[in-house]
């Protein structure tokens, strides 16, 4: 996938994230008795007997990791809204590494405006959370265009 030049990013290109979880009830073949048993494998490699105390353990993580499908959608949520910021502004980002700079002043960079490039450039943080970086360039056109 080509990424836009409005947006340039050192951060993962792609990021997986993935979640199996089977149960089920069944029968044992010799003595009749039910089971229950699990797994997180999706060739079921690992099935198992579990008690419900366990599953109950392996649901909870499942559902953490949920929270995990949802914050990549929240990202990307992020960054295409941001392309579609800074197109209609017709500016671009650049990302700085910042982590040489002293921790007080480096904490208060979120996104800064060059205006020596041209005035289409905006200054970001390298690895910036693609949810602040959008909080924080929004921010910063409201206050360009407010001076404007």
């Amino acid at each position: 996938m080509d990424t836009p030049q409005s947006i340039c990013s050192t951060l993962p290109a792609e990021r997986l994230i993935s979640l199996t979880l089977e149960a089920e009830v069944m029968a044992d073949g010799d003595s009749g008795h039910l089971a229950l048993v699990a797994s997180t494998d999706p060739q079921l490699a690992d099935i198992r007997d579990v008690t419900p105390a366990r599953l109950r353990e392996m649901v909870a993580a499942a559902r953490t990791r949920l929270a995990e499908f949802e914050r990549l959608a929240d990202g990307q949520e992020a960054r295409n809204t941001l392309r579609a910021l800074l197109d209609e502004h017709g500016l671009r980002t650049e990302e700085w590494d910042i982590t040489a700079l002293d921790s007080r002043l480096r904490d208060s960079i979120t996104a800064v405006h060059d205006p020596v490039t041209g005035g289409d450039v905006i200054i970001v943080p390298t690895g910036q959370d693609p949810i602040d970086r959008l909080g924080a360039v929004r921010r910063l056109i409201e206050d360009m265009r407010g001076a404007a």
